[in-house]
């Protein structure tokens, strides 16, 4: 995808395979964000990608420490959608996604809060939340989901939970991975299939924006967001975006403003350095109450 860059922080290597660093840059914009995540790429000796290790510095306090191991590479019958791109992205990991689960640990870090994560690609961001050991709960499209069942069975085999297995589960620190089609009925298919029927107390969405790629689908990621919010007023929408030439950005920010249930939409971080945002989302019950 033109214009993204990926965290990727040194090249590295290991025995038996191979990294000569080609999709390697520094983060050189934000001294607060440098050198932050540790990446690593795993490639055979064609050069070809087959994993990435992930290493966020968690809190002492975390339940699930250590580096993430994920596998890029696309099974066989989710190959086609890489084609237009869209399933390619959800092989990466982006600026974008680590800058939103920095803010999450800054600010809720110490809160046993549920999290779920739309268009989660990888799952990166909220596979961190749920190493600190919290409920977390991965979503994206029916085609990459083979790749995200398996990382989190990988990286969680205790804590992974393929059904809801009723109120126990709540507050257990599980982990899911689910497909979801943005669409209200969709979130509420969710919601019974994972067993938060009151809603998520954190809403994560990284990089989900930008329409040369996705097209308009922005409207309805705003739906799900505003069915969010009807079901949990309390619920606090974080949205992480890197700003592009013709992302549909402002329009995406301006439908969620004017969607029945949210109340405010603020830009609290900027960095314009690496054209990153972030907005945070707040039910219109939440400020009426203030």
């Amino acid at each position: 995808m033109s214009g993204q860059r990926e965290w990727l922080v040194e090249p590295s290597q290991e025995d038996g395979e191979f990294d000569d660093g080609s999709s390697t840059s520094s983060i050189d914009s934000n001294d607060s964000l440098q050198n932050l995540i540790k990446f690593q790429s795993h490639r055979n000796s064609t050069g070809l990608e087959k994993a990435i290790s992930v290493d966020y510095p968690l809190p002492s306090n975390a339940k699930r420490p250590g580096a993430l191991r994920l596998s890029t590479l696309l099974e066989e019958d989710d190959i086609v959608p890489l084609f237009d791109g869209a399933g390619w992205a959800g092989t990466r990991v982006w600026a974008a996604a680590i800058w939103g689960i920095k803010y999450l640990i800054d600010e809720y870090g110490d809160q046993n809060l549920s999290l779920c994560e739309l268009g989660c690609g990888l799952g990166v961001p909220g596979m961190i939340w749920h190493q600190l050991g919290y409920d977390a709960v991965l979503t994206d499209q029916e085609s990459i989901m083979t790749q995200m069942v398996e990382n989190v069975k990988s990286n969680f085999p205790d804590s992974w939970a393929e059904e809801w297995n009723g109120k126990e589960d709540i507050g257990a620190g599980k982990i899911f991975a689910k497909p979801l089609s943005w669409s209200r009925e969709g979130l509420h298919s969710l919601l019974e299939s994972s067993g938060f029927s009151e809603g998520y107390d954190i809403v994560l969405n990284c990089d989900c924006v930008y329409e040369p790629l996705y097209g308009k689908s922005w409207v309805l990621l705003a739906d799900v967001i505003d069915e969010c919010l009807k079901i949990n007023p309390k619920c606090i929408i974080v949205t992480s975006v890197e700003r592009r030439t013709a992302d549909g950005i402002d329009d995406f920010v301006e439908r969620m403003r004017k969607s029945d249930h949210v109340g405010k939409v603020e830009k609290i971080l900027q960095d314009e350095g690496r054209d990153l945002e972030l907005y945070i989302t707040t039910s219109i019950q939440s400020i009426q109450k203030t």
